[in-house]
């Protein structure tokens, strides 16, 4: 098996759920994936085609599209020309050729009908409004954990102290069909669940988290309530929630936005973000919002 990247195996396996004809998911996943898919000087490009290639393979997709690249690339020897370049030594280069051969072996072979495979019939729902506040039980900062069944999570013998609020400011869907958020939890926890007056005004909202969110882990486990839906906007949300990135890979590999609900109090590590000529800079945020001024009211 070729050593691949994780990440393109993931939204390959995501995509394959899509109820897409075969040269269609092809050109979803390419849009994913720009520069890999159709720049050739792109380090990525062949690792990207071959990984497409065998994963299509073994999950019985034929497309002629995907197998032709990759025939072209094994054959002109442009993989072996990136690997060499990227520093990759001859035993190693040997050791993938040997690879190559076995790949170029199954995608001949492969039958040109693709097998049935089980698909989504629409597009997921989505669970969080935009402007929504939640409110969620909490103990020493803390969540539920909705991955814990009843005989390992005793809620009678859990006693919370107090109440984390999350403020949803932004959402969309991976390959059009997987939904993900964006979202900001209140900086500290508080003793009860605010009043509409105290909500806007005074909570303070934190850094941005990603992730997804399913009825069942958020309504029925964590208890989460909602408080109301805010008009926040949008060019609000850019100010104090700079260079927010779309949460695809979120939504692909199903990370949940519970793995970054629990509420410390303390400020959190800087975060990045890449700039369009490719350096890595540190994202410098305002002093964190209330709701009132991320609807862009000003105060009396």
């Amino acid at each position: 098996m070729l050593a691949i990247s994780l990440p393109i195996r993931a939204v390959i396996g995501a995509a394959s759920r899509l109820p897409l004809d075969e040269e269609s998911l092809v050109a979803a996943i390419c849009d994913g994936e720009k520069s890999a898919a159709n720049n050739p000087v792109d380090e990525d490009h062949t690792v990207f085609w071959l990984v497409l290639a065998d994963q299509f393979e073994k999950r019985g997709i034929f497309s002629a599209r995907v197998r032709d690249m990759a025939l072209a690339i094994i054959d002109g020897g442009n993989d072996a020309v990136m690997m060499q370049k990227l520093g990759m030594k001859p035993a190693d280069l040997r050791k993938r050729a040997a690879k190559l051969d076995e790949l170029r072996t199954r995608i001949v072979a492969q039958p040109t009908a693709s097998k049935p495979r089980k698909t989504m019939r629409r597009p997921e729902t989505y669970v969080l409004d935009i402007g929504g506040v939640y409110a969620y039980p909490t103990l020493d900062g803390d969540t539920i954990n909705p991955y814990l069944g009843p005989t390992r999570f005793d809620r009678s013998r859990w006693c919370p102290d107090g109440f984390g609020l999350m403020l949803v400011i932004g959402r969309g869907r991976a390959l059009d069909y997987l939904p993900w958020y964006h979202a900001a939890t209140a900086v500290v926890v508080v003793p009860s669940i605010p009043g509409r007056a105290s909500l806007v005004s005074e909570v303070r909202w934190g850094l941005p988290i990603y992730g997804t969110a399913t009825p069942a882990q958020f309504r029925k486990k964590m208890e989460l309530e909602e408080l109301g839906v805010f008009p926040i906007d949008q060019g609000r949300i850019d100010h104090f929630f700079p260079h927010l990135a779309p949460g695809t890979v979120y939504a692909i590999k199903d990370i949940s936005l519970c793995n970054r609900m629990k509420i410390t109090g303390r400020t959190p590590s800087g975060r990045h973000w890449r700039r369009p000529d490719g350096k890595v800079e540190r994202i410098v945020y305002p002093p964190r919002p209330t709701i009132t001024e991320l609807m862009g009211i000003s105060r009396a």
